[in-house]
């Protein structure tokens, strides 16, 4: 993982008795030039404590916070020179606790703002060439910019619309002559999503006209950063990729003035996508082109290849990467490489997770040209394989468009790799459509925090132990092994009493268990900033490192009483959750189950009232839950401050065992004003102390039976079901035996038998009420 450097200002912390995490909502403005110092306003809730503003990643600094109220924030940032363009991230941090991330973008231009009216040409905002408009659009607004150019000077638009992560503004950009006439138009780009760019060279001297809109008039009124200059923006990069530390010629592809190459020296550690900035002239690309950066090498394409006879071939060592162009119609590429046997592969095709228009087919081939297997939409659009070569040999791959499209854009990456074992770590989603929502990690002093953990494993199934790097002083991270056949279990982050308020970022790790064996593992979490249909997103970013803080101390926590008996197969506990309140403070606190272990069941959440400390989680296991021990946590909030403050309870032992004795239940017939023998067979599995009471739960209303004792060594139960007189005919279901066992003093739920029925009948005529004889 890349290195995380922060921007911040430490500020006297606030002496405020409780923790509620701040809320930000946007910056304005939300960019600005690279070289430059600003003030920055932040607006959003609960940000009057705050003493640091994290930015992710080198080149913005924070000089001083000022100004701050509970709605809004003022500070006074400088970015340096080299400040890469594109976007940043960044996030307010009280003495309460974190908020969301939000972005922040930097230019090469300087900025000025929009002014209205703006909306026809003949009002148009007059700009120079090399300018960043901060403006707003959204609706039927338009806004129109003129600008002054000499025949054959290039002409360039960008907007940073959608990508700034606060609505749904579909922008549209055109660029007019003089007289009108529009000289070119674009709406949504693949290499820029939903935003659009535009570049023309100028046919003569004179006014042009670049138009900002929502594309279909009916956008939310939102803010956008519109570039304008003689800048390049290609629309494409070949090769998709290279060596980390190498110095590549990269061919930027699309450009109105034609194509160009750049060498471009690459990071010295691969990175999933690295960001390459076209520069033409001394103008640059206001946002990059994207790569990949390996760890091996490249073979480029060499046509022709489009037949198995002409492959571009590699006969060297794994891994390598293939590099094409689907250039023309019916274009196909072949390439060959060598494998050996029992050498596994990971073949994975990177074209549209790079922004290429190309929508892959990959089939792979012996070398005789038998078919051995092929993809389309493994990875999104994009072409995935998983192969185990059955020889040593010689194998081909054959790379084609789904919709046969083509064009200097249509480029891809084909990289064949052993495979290794991986773990990618991820927060779950606590809400749907919310990809925020305790994402990160901030833990009131003298008490704990907890998340879900998720664990996607590929080409291992082992079981993993959860480790965090360098976390803030005073804070430890408790976790269970992860058996391997598992992916989510609860981990809980605890922070002392004198623990400093302060946060960062931490590498948090999960390797294998097993001695001598490694995995290479990496956190993620995606922020889905605009959502569009079907749970799908139009704009997105990602955090490498998860964000660890301490924040002042809350008004309560919570604790798990750990339970004395075990949680048995078709039975039930009762979890008692104790809450410890601060004096003063008497709300109600909402507790959740973090996780329950497979098989166990329960509410989503309980309350503990105003007044109470205490409250009962029911549980329940179903007979296909596995006897072992787990480890569980419940997460308890309450309002505080108008915000909700989140601490959780310690990891309890939940051990869940094979019942004491379970039973099946016989079907019981009787008339009303009756009664009955129910007859429950007992599958005695392990003694148990004493006599167990028996009970029958759910009867229908008038139909009675007493408790009845058994011992580990009966072998049926016999209870009277007394059936009123008034009870009409029918079948009765839904009722079970339950027993109550005592073990080590404790009395462990036991639901014996489910599923029988009662069927009420009408007596024969003249038939007196009928008793029988009373169990023992």
């Amino acid at each position: 993982m890349k290195a995380l450097l922060i921007g911040s200002i430490m500020a006297a912390l606030a002496t405020s008795a409780n923790a509620t995490s701040p809320k930000l909502n946007s910056t304005t403005p939300p960019g600005a030039q690279r070289g430059t110092e600003l003030t920055l306003n932040l607006n959003g809730a609960r940000l009057d404590d705050a003493p640091e503003i994290v930015f992710t990643g080198p080149g913005i600094k924070v000089l001083k916070i000022e100004s701050a109220k509970t709605n809004s924030l003022k500070a006074t940032i400088k970015i340096a020179p080299d400040c890469a363009l594109g976007e940043h991230q960044l996030r307010v941090r009280t003495a309460s606790g974190v908020s969301d991330l939000r972005t922040f973008w930097i230019g090469a231009y300087p900025s000025v703002s929009e002014f209205e009216p703006n909306n026809e040409r003949v009002k148009a905002h007059q700009i120079s060439l090399g300018t960043t408009i901060n403006g707003t659009a959204g609706g039927e607004d338009t806004d129109y910019f003129r600008v002054e150019a000499k025949k054959g000077q290039r002409i360039s638009a960008e907007v940073e619309a959608i990508r700034l992560g606060r609505a749904m503004l579909d922008a549209f950009l055109a660029i007019r002559d003089s007289d009108g006439k529009v000289l070119a138009s674009a709406d949504d780009t693949t290499l820029l999503m939903q935003d659009a760019a535009v570049s023309i060279l100028a046919p003569k001297d004179g006014a042009y006209y670049i138009e900002m809109r929502d594309g279909t008039y009916s956008g939310t009124e939102s803010a956008y950063r519109l570039h304008i200059g003689n800048f390049p923006r290609p629309t494409m990069v070949y090769p998709l990729g290279g060596q980390a530390g190498e110095t590549i010629s990269f061919h930027f592809i699309g450009d109105t003035t034609g194509d160009f190459a750049q060498k471009i020296k690459l990071p010295a550690q691969p990175e999933d996508k690295f960001g390459l900035i076209a520069e033409q002239d001394g103008q640059l690309a206001p946002s990059p082109n994207w790569v990949r950066v390996s760890s091996f090498g490249n073979e480029l394409e060499s046509e022709p290849n489009d037949t198995k006879e002409t492959a571009t071939a590699h006969y060297g060592e794994l891994p390598i990467a293939f590099n094409g162009v689907i250039s023309k119609k019916n274009d196909v590429d072949w390439f060959k490489f060598t494998a050996k046997k029992g050498q596994a592969l990971d073949i994975n095709l990177y074209a549209r997770r790079l922004r290429s228009p190309m929508d892959s087919v990959m089939e792979l081939f012996d070398a005789k040209g038998g078919r051995i297997d092929g993809n389309e939409d493994g990875a999104g659009a994009d072409s995935v394989l998983k192969f185990n070569p059955p020889a040593d040999g010689d194998y081909l791959i054959k790379v084609r468009d789904q919709l046969e499209q083509s064009g200097p854009e249509f480029a891809y990456r084909v990289e064949i790799v052993p495979q290794e074992a991986r773990v990618v770590m991820s927060i779950p989603q606590v809400a749907r459509n919310e990809s925020q929502a305790r994402q990160f990690i901030t833990v009131p002093r003298g008490n704990r925090f907890a998340t879900m953990m998720s664990a996607k494993r590929a080409n291992f199934a082992g079981d993993l132990q959860y480790s965090a790097a360098d976390l803030p002083s005073g804070v430890k991270l408790l976790a269970d092994t992860l058996p391997g056949k598992q992916e989510l279990e609860p981990v809980v982050f605890e922070a002392t009493a004198d623990a400093p308020i302060t946060g960062k970022f931490v590498e948090l790790a999960a390797q294998p268990t097993e001695t001598g064996k490694a995995v290479q593992s990496r956190f993620i979490h995606d922020v889905e900033f605009v959502a569009g249909p079907n749970n799908t997103y139009y704009y997105a970013t990602r955090e490498d490192h998860l964000y660890v803080s301490v924040c002042e101390s809350a008004p309560f926590s919570i604790r798990i009483e750990e339970p004395r008996a075990p949680l048995v197969q078709y039975g039930a506990l009762d979890l008692k959750i104790i809450a410890e309140r601060r004096e003063g403070f008497n709300e109600p606190i909402n507790v959740k189950m973090m996780w329950n272990p497979p098989g166990v069941g329960s509410l989503p959440d309980i309350t503990i009232p105003k007044g109470s400390n205490s409250a009962i989680y029911s549980l329940n296991a179903k007979a296909e839950t596995e006897p072992r021990k787990w480890k569980i946590a419940v997460l308890a909030s309450a309002t505080v401050k108008g915000g909700p403050v989140f601490v959780s309870s310690q990891l309890a032992t939940l051990e869940t065992a094979e019942p004491f004795v379970v039973g099946t239940v016989s079907p019981v017939i009787v008339s009303p004003g009756q009664e009955a023998k129910l007859i429950c067979k007992l599958d005695q599995r392990k003694p148990f102390e004493g006599k167990a009471r028996v009970r029958v739960l759910g009867l229908p209303e008038k139909i009675t039976a007493a408790d009845v004792n058994i011992t580990s060594a009966d072998k049926e139960v016999v209870i009277i079901l007394k059936v009123d007189a008034s009870v009409a005919p029918g079948s009765y279901r839904n009722f079970l035996c339950s027993a109550d066992v005592m073990h080590n003093a404790h009395v462990i739920p036991h639901n014996l038998a489910a599923g029988a029925v009662i069927r009420v009948v009408p007596p024969k005529k003249g038939e007196a009420p009928k008793k029988v004889a009373t169990a023992k």
